[in-house]
């Protein structure tokens, strides 16, 4: 072989292993954690990431940080550090207490300018009992609430009950239905 057939097809060779080489290292993944980039938004970059605990991580999110999971935790449609209750990319709980929504784990124990109190109906004289004055409890519309079983008259009394959690009043004559009179708040045979 001649001396320019020999160099062509060393350069043929090179060239072509230089093609294979660079389709190699380009289908390589370069990880999250060590590309130069802030890849989850919230302006810190590789291993300044919470998300990062080394330089081959795949991925800037941490799935223990409410604040840097990549997840709408509060259920208030925004992410992460894009997320009003997020203080950092470190801070692990996204519910963000005084903005008048009551989201993800707020209650009305944990965030009472957000989440009201609960309706809630208690009963003494255990519901619809006409024969025992009883008082209903509870809160209605974040309102507190007591009412006692009273008689309007001698024939009638005002039965104050539960239906589930919300309050309910009734006036009903004792002398149809019991055939006897109010008294101290109840039906009496």
């Amino acid at each position: 072989m001649q001396k320019s057939g020999k160099t062509a097809v060393i350069v043929s060779i090179l060239i072509a292993l230089l093609l294979v080489m660079t389709f190699v290292f380009a289908a390589k993944p370069t990880g999250h954690c060590k590309d130069g980039q802030d890849n989850d938004g919230d302006g810190l970059i590789d291993l300044n990431d919470p998300g990062c605990s080394d330089k081959n991580d795949q991925s800037e999110l941490n799935p223990e940080i409410e604040c840097d999971d990549g997840s709408d935790n509060d259920g208030d449609s925004a992410i992460d550090y894009n997320d009003s209750g997020c203080a950092s990319p470190t801070d692990d709980d996204e519910t963000d207490c005084g903005d008048g929504v009551c989201e993800g784990g707020e209650t009305y124990v944990t965030c009472p300018a957000d989440c009201p109190i609960p309706d809630s109906c208690n009963d003494t004289d255990g519901g619809w009992n006409l024969e025992v004055q009883g008082t209903i409890s509870g809160y209605d519309d974040g309102e507190e609430y007591s009412e006692t079983d009273y008689c309007i008259n001698n024939e009638t009394v005002i039965e104050h009950y539960c239906g589930g959690v919300n309050p309910y009043s009734y006036n009903i004559s004792c002398v149809g239905n019991l055939t006897g009179y109010c008294s101290n708040g109840a039906c009496v045979v």
